[in-house]
């Protein structure tokens, strides 16, 4: 078959993801105010892809790359494709901004409020907060047009004086809010700054007549390369790239509305932009600013949920509790408050000899990161592996690396040509003489804040095999090791396979026994929970399963290069895409293994870049009760028909659920999470 009928292209699969994330704000059990916020969601994601994916893409051109993608797209193709796709996002982007506003003025809550219904309140916010910070360039010889900083908000104004037609620009100052909120008479008004500035032009401007004004911002690619020879360290190669990616070329420009041809040959010229990188939109420029739509009203909101712990470790001592037996946690439905504190009582406990930790995202005012500082400063052996090169978060994890050094921690950066996406800590106490380990896997990071957001598995055991491994890894990550010398025995399968040196052939093993099983007229079973599936070798193989007669079901919430229930293909194989109240993080394997219901996490998408370009993490659980615990929810992901989104070839669709929407995983855990599992 052509490449186009076997694979689903990756851009476009995304921007399908994204569409799913959008038409949220459409279903109408999600409430008003939540509505929003996946508007807000679905305007971050957009930012993000143009600055890494479509970057990429222009720097595939720029170099003369001329290779076809999985689907058969060269990089020029893609781009086309993509900005048809996008056009039409951010037409329904407008489309839905435009009812919920309505809907919002409809319970008196006024977003880009008219400006005369608070008129003295605002003149004054104007001249004493946002007046006194801006200053208008007005561009000409003496003042060419300035550099602007990737996706900084600005406006520019054509202004006249003498019969001259000037343009002037104003960069709105990032320390100004974005929105202003007032609230009088039981209604909320809400107003932008840029809505703000546009209105007092004629003061900022006196003398001049305003002819026209547009908001406008730009993105900017930051898919740059981290390859520099001349710097050993790679802590002062990230600072140098942080400042690199603010000042890289061009990738779209947005404004708020049409562009005459005079002022789109001014852009063209200074952004070496072309059309089809301008997205004149009719809605507010970077939607992100309806977080911060807040109104003290439940109703507009969903319901709020303490997360909870399992009935039999509430009241103990995690130390004496993982000695008996393992435990397992779904967040955020489970508390992850319970790490943070396992963490914190080993920086005070006494008989805890070191902690080890790999840290690839993590929030400010981190309770974890604070644990750590102080445990090195009690004296503990405190090993931190921070990866420098999650995306976005560079310049935090620089942060945190120079706190925890400071602090007394050995601080290591992984690998420069690998990321550190392997998310574990190590505990080492002596107990009676004896030294005990406590490990801690998740498929989640050490990030407070995102974990009351996503969804995400934490699995901690002191197995011996698992902790010995363990010790192993960071010995890896820190150099002391090399990670091909892991082998314990000849007779003793690893329950800790890591990528990138083997966790692909690993995957291969697994599809390969259900394969050989299937063929000799046994059941073979596969079911897959993760982010992103993007791999022709993993893809082909899953294809060659469903030839054989294997059932397969995906749970693929983003990302599919795969194509389910082509005929002759992949007739045994469902895909579906849970998009809910929560972000769906967790990456869980089951394989039937002729009745041995093998189950897996990891931290590993299937994709290109887990398996060949990071350092993951792929465990086998062996305890029962986290078994049985792990396939009761994959089981109920597969039940949920609420939020789920199923694939057909490359479309997806929703079933019709008009007057019953149906089974709703995230919903029900959140009822009770520790009588469900």
């Amino acid at each position: 078959m052509s490449d186009h009928l076997v694979f689903n292209n990756r851009e476009l699969s995304w921007l399908s993801f994204n569409k799913r994330v959008i038409l949220q704000a459409v279903d109408e059990n999600v409430p008003l105010l939540e509505k929003l916020k996946f508007l807000a969601i679905s305007s971050s994601n957009l930012d993000e892809f143009f600055m890494v994916r479509v970057g990429g893409l222009l720097d595939h051109i720029a170099a003369g790359y001329t290779e076809k993608d999985l689907s058969g797209l060269t990089s020029s193709q893609q781009l086309k494709e993509i900005s048809a796709e996008c056009h039409n996002l951010t037409s329904i982007q407008s489309k839905l901004y435009y009812d919920l506003k309505q809907r919002c003025a409809e319970e008196k809550i006024y977003i880009e409020a008219p400006i005369q219904k608070n008129f003295e309140w605002i003149e004054s916010l104007f001249h004493e907060e946002i007046f006194p910070v801006i200053s208008p360039v007005t561009l000409g010889p003496a003042n060419p047009f300035p550099f602007l900083a990737n996706l900084r908000l600005c406006i520019l104004v054509k202004i006249k004086q003498n019969d001259k037609i000037y343009d002037s620009l104003i960069m709105i100052p990032e320390m100004l809010d974005r929105v202003y909120n007032l609230k009088k008479n039981g209604r909320s008004y809400y107003y932008t700054v840029e809505q703000i500035i546009i209105t007092f032009l004629a003061t900022i401007y006196k003398g001049y007549e305003i002819i026209d004004s547009f908001v406008f911002r730009i993105t900017r690619n930051a898919d740059l390369s981290l390859q520099d020879e001349e710097v050993e360290d790679l802590l002062i190669l990230i600072e140098k790239y942080l400042d690199k990616r603010q000042k890289s070329n061009a990738v779209r420009l947005e404004v708020n509305k049409p562009l005459p041809q005079d002022l789109k040959r001014k852009f063209y010229e200074f952004f070496n932009i072309t059309d089809s990188h301008i997205y004149e939109l009719n809605h507010p420029l970077d939607l992100t600013f309806l977080f911060d739509i807040s109104e003290n009203n439940e109703k507009y909101y969903y319901p709020g949920f303490d997360p909870v712990l399992p009935d039999d470790v509430k009241f103990k001592d995690l130390f004496d509790y993982l000695k008996t037996k393992d435990l397992t946690l779904y967040r955020p439905y489970h508390d992850f408050g319970l790490i943070g504190n396992f963490v914190q009582q080993a920086a005070d406990d006494r008989n805890v000899l070191s902690i080890k930790m790999t840290l690839y995202r993590a929030n400010e005012n981190s309770k974890i990161i604070e644990s750590l500082a102080k445990a090195a400063k009690n004296g503990k052996h405190v090993c931190v592996v921070i990866e420098l090169k999650a995306r976005f978060d560079e310049e935090r994890n620089v942060e945190w690396a120079k706190r925890l050094e400071n602090a007394g921690c050995i601080v290591t950066y992984g690998f420069m040509n690998l990321k550190v996406h392997a998310k574990a800590l190590l505990i080492v106490r002596k107990e009676n003489g004896k030294i005990q380990r406590y490990v801690h896997l998740s498929t989640g990071n050490y990030n407070e804040k995102t974990a009351g957001l996503y969804t995400d598995i934490d699995y901690l055991t002191t197995d011996n095999q698992i902790t010995e491994e363990t010790v192993n890894l960071f010995n890896y990550l820190m150099g002391y090791s090399d990670i091909y010398k892991w082998k314990l025995s000849e007779n003793t399968e690893q329950k800790i396979t890591t990528a990138p040196n083997s966790l692909r052939e690993k995957l291969m093993e697994l599809i390969d026994e259900e394969i050989k099983n299937a063929r000799k007229g046994k059941k073979g079973h596969i079911i897959a929970k993760i982010n992103s599936l993007y791999d022709k070798e993993i893809t082909l193989k899953l294809y060659e399963a469903a030839s054989a007669g294997v059932k397969i079901e995906l749970i693929v919430r983003g990302i599919c290069s795969l194509k389910p229930q082509v005929k002759g293909l992949s007739e045994n194989i469902t895909v579906k895409s849970i998009v809910g109240r929560f972000l769906e993080h967790p990456r869980i394997l089951y394989f039937l293994s002729s009745g041995s219901h093998r189950v897996f996490i990891s931290t590993a998408d299937w994709m290109v870049r887990n398996m060949d370009r990071r350092v993951e993490l792929l465990t086998e659980i062996e305890d029962k009760e986290s078994k049985k615990f792990l396939r009761k929810l994959l089981q109920d992901n597969l039940k949920d028909r609420a939020k789920s989104w199923y694939m057909k070839d490359d479309k997806y669709f929703k079933l019709n659920q008009k007057n019953n929407p149906g089974y709703n995983y995230q919903e029900e855990y959140l009822t009770d999470i520790n009588n469900i599992l």
